[in-house]
Parts: C-alpha cells; structure tokens; sequence
C-alpha cells in the first residue's frame, strides 16, 4: 500500500511539505520508504508518522535523511537526486539490445520435466538452424547500434548443433574486432555431451559456459533426467568440475569461470540447505535460486511441480539464510537474484537483469533468434510460439532492426511493462526497482497487461522484496550484502584494466 489513504486512521498527512513517496507497512511495525529517485529509508512506526505529520525538527537528524533523500519538497538536492535517477534509468537511453539469444536447435538429450522451451528429440535435425541462417542472425544482431554485444547459445541443447556454435562464434569474434565493439558469448548446455575437443575450442574462445544444477542428485535426477530416463546429475558434477579446472589451469587468461543455474520446483522445497550447501562444496561462487514460471511445457505439469508466491518465498528465504551462513563461515558465496535487487536497492544503478526493469528488457533489451530465422522479444516469446502462439515473433534475420522497434508488437510490450501504466504497481513501494514481464501475464493471465493484484509473478517478486528488507536491517547481514558489491566493484575494474 502507498496511498495517502491507506495510513493508520487519525493522522493527518503535511501536504505541503511531503515530497512524492511510496510505502509499505512491514512486519514487526516499521515502514519502508521509497521515492521515483530511486531512495530509501526504514523508518520506525513513531518515525513516520513524525514524516507523515510534518512534525519534523529542522537540525534533527532524521529531517536531515529525509531530505537527503528527496522524501521532503524543501530539501531536495534535485542535482544528486536526478544524477542517481539517471544511472539507475541508463537502459532506457540505450541504442539497442545488448542481449541476443540464439536458439540453435530444438533438440535436446535430456527431459526436464518443467523445460521450458518445449524441445525436440534429437532425431529432429529439422529443427536446428543453418549456416546461412546464423550467419543472418549474427549480421542482424551486429546491425543494432549498441556497442555492447552479448550472444548467448540456447536450446534444446546447443552441442547437439555444434557446426553452427563454432561458426557463430568464430564470426562474431571477427566482426565485433574488425567493428571495434565489446562482444561476449555464452553457452547455457547440460554438459552432457562436452567432449575435449568442444571444451577446447570453447575456452580458447572465451565463451562462458553455464550449466544447469538443481542441487542433490535426489532433486536433480527427479526433474532432469535423460532423455530415455537415467540419471544426469552425475555427469554434471563431473562436467562441471572438470571445466572448473580447466578454467583455472592459465591464470594469465581470462577464461570464465564456469557458472549454474538451479530451477525451483516443487521438489526442491525440503532440500534447500543441501541444494545451498552443494554449491559451495563446489566452489562456483554463485548460486541462482530461480522461480519457475508457467510457461510452455511447464504451464502443463504446474500442478505436479508449481506452487504458490508464498510458498517460494519461504523456500527462498532458507536458501538466503544458508548462503548467509556460508558467507559468515569464511566461504563467499552470493546468491544472484538478491544481489541483483541489491544492486538497484543500494547503488541504485541498472545490474542488467531484464526482469527489473521498467519498460521490460524484451526487444529493448534483448532479442530471440529461433532456429528457423524468425526474431521474437525474449527467450519467453520464443516459448510461448512453440506452444503454438507467435504473438511475440517482432522479425526475422533477413529483416531490419529498424522493423523490429517499429513493430506493433514491441510497442505494445513497452507499453503493458511500463509500471507508471500499472495502477497497483504505480503506487507500489518497491516500484523503483521492479519490474513486468508480458509474456507471463499472457501465459498465466491471457493478456499481456495482466491483473497486477492477482499475478504470481508480482506475488513472487515482493515476497522476495519483503525478504531482503528484512535482511538489511540485519547488521550481519547488511556487511555480506556489502562485500558482494565491494567484490564486482573490484572485478568490474579489473576487466575495465583501471
């Protein structure tokens, strides 16, 4: 709640001196503050109303916060408050799609069962893409104007399309050195079919890879099993760990370190510790406690793997508090979807995280390229037309970028995922760092609007939201939080050579 008519009965807000603010009333009888710069403050019950009430001292010490903050009309420094508006809203001012994911086959060796992309049996080779198309895909994807380029391989499983990795990234390489521009490629596979020869030539070629982990082999197995049925989980761990060392064999390259994503089901619910503690057993410095969405083949087993916001959120909250415990015993760990938030929350600046953003990352951010040569939004467009609906396809790799950001399709995603366009999410204190994703709203609610007050996907997010609150005003907490940000300060600049 944030409307002036939603404070407790009997006080009587100073209109003329409050400045615009959104709020929300927390457990244990304080309230978060939250304004269109971007700021925050956690102000206690008789804190507020004080704010509320304009009952403020001039010299006071929490006048001072509040107008530092720019939560008070007469003391707002409007020269810092538009310069941190403006980092935490560069993405809106950028050229063009940084993102671009090419979906290189359809076909998979593995039958997960919440996939999202709906793949194919590896016997279908009519679903991989060519040559000829995958060089139109990168051309296209050099024809936007951002000089940040990042290609990342999907699937299905893209080893099962090999030729067409190695020639997009041999090319790409090519054209971003011959254009003077940053490229980056990664590779999200199963590892399951990662020979020698493949991992050669995909770390002499500096290309990220990243697994999928869901934790223990009971879960892992239970969800991710071969294509066939047998276990996967094994050859992971044994994948995995043997990239790790090849990674880290010459110090004096910069070779990615390879990286895992777990995917929230059902299942994982009485693992959390264990899923948190295999982790960083490994050593891979990072773990993604991903929300599973209903979307594609997922849509149609929810009830055997899905769960309710709430349910999430208290699974996401051991996960957090175990990474936390990690953190204090001396091992770093950081669990990604809070040190995204974190970032817009303390540094109030874009992490890069299509989701939390406001218009949507999908086309301003990031672009699809099926394997037949046709360009959807996102990855989750993609999904939505292999279920049998191209509401989200906005081109295709012989087309123009121009074409794509004048289809009717991207304007109307901008529009429903601009959350001033949203009435719940307009006066939502988390507002400033949040975001929509039309796709889900389509899928889930049949309209890519949706109806805010009834989706899972805001449920989830300001459950998330509502923990990580909750964590900062837990000093402990609060100094892990912060070596998170000190560690990709110092990691940004040593990429950026300063």
């Amino acid at each position: 709640m944030s409307r002036l008519t939603d404070i407790p009965a009997g006080w009587v807000p100073d209109l003329k001196r409050l400045g615009a603010f959104n709020f929300r009333r927390m457990d244990g009888g304080w309230w978060l503050l939250t304004n269109e710069w971007g700021r925050y403050l956690m102000l206690e019950e008789g804190e507020f109303r004080l704010f509320v009430e304009g009952k403020l001292g001039d010299g006071d010490a929490l006048s001072r916060r509040l107008g530092e903050a720019g939560f008070l009309r007469d003391r707002m420094d409007f020269g810092a408050l538009a310069k941190g508006w403006l980092a935490r809203t560069d993405f809106q001012r950028h050229q063009g799609p940084t993102l671009h994911e090419f979906v290189t086959t359809m076909r998979c060796n593995l039958a997960c069962r919440y996939c999202h992309s709906s793949v194919v049996d590896p016997s279908r080779t009519d679903t991989d893409m060519s040559l000829e198309t995958a060089k139109k895909a990168v051309d296209f994807a050099f024809s936007t104007p951002s000089p940040n380029l990042a290609i990342e391989f999907q699937g299905g499983e893209p080893l099962l399309n090999w030729p067409v990795v190695r020639f997009v990234t041999q090319y790409a390489r090519r054209r971003a050195e011959r254009e003077k521009r940053r490229l980056m490629v990664s590779m999200v596979s199963n590892f399951v079919l990662l020979s020698d020869e493949k991992l050669d030539f995909l770390l002499e070629n500096f290309v990220a890879l990243c697994t999928s982990l869901d934790g223990p082999a009971a879960v892992h197995d239970r969800v991710r099993p071969l294509l066939g049925g047998g276990p996967s989980q094994a050859r992971v761990l044994e994948l995995l760990c043997r990239v790790q060392k090849r990674a880290a064999g010459d110090g004096t390259k910069s070779y990615y370190k390879p990286g895992a994503l777990m995917t929230t089901t059902r299942h994982s619910f009485p693992h959390a510790e264990a899923i948190i503690d295999l982790y960083a057993e490994l050593g891979i410095g990072s773990v993604f406690v991903r929300k599973l969405s209903p979307i594609g083949y997922a849509k149609r087993v929810w009830g055997e793997i899905g769960y309710e916001p709430a349910e999430f959120a208290e699974f996401y909250e051991r996960c957090l508090d175990r990474v936390l415990e990690h953190n204090r015993k001396g091992t770093l760990l950081v669990e990604r979807w809070a040190f995204t938030c974190l970032t817009k929350v303390l540094r109030n600046t874009d992490p890069g995280y299509m989701d939390l953003r406001s218009p949507t990352g999908a086309v301003l951010g990031c672009l699809a390229y099926n394997s037949d040569g046709r360009i959807f939004s996102s990855d989750e467009g993609r999904m939505a037309d292999h279920a049998g609906d191209p509401l989200f396809e906005v081109g295709r790799v012989d087309g123009t970028w121009a074409a794509v950001l004048d289809h009717p399709t991207t304007g109307a995603l901008v529009h429903a995922s601009t959350l001033d366009n949203q009435p719940m999410c307009d006066h939502c204190a988390y507002k400033p760092w949040c975001g929509l994703c039309p796709v889900y709203n389509y899928e889930a609610q049949g309209n890519i609007f949706g109806r805010v007050p009834e989706s899972g996907w805001c449920r989830t997010y300001m459950g998330v939201f509502d923990v990580l609150m909750r964590k900062l005003r837990d000093p402990e907490a609060r100094k892990v939080f912060d070596s998170w940000l000190a560690a990709e300060d110092g990691r940004v600049a040593v990429k950026e050579g300063k």
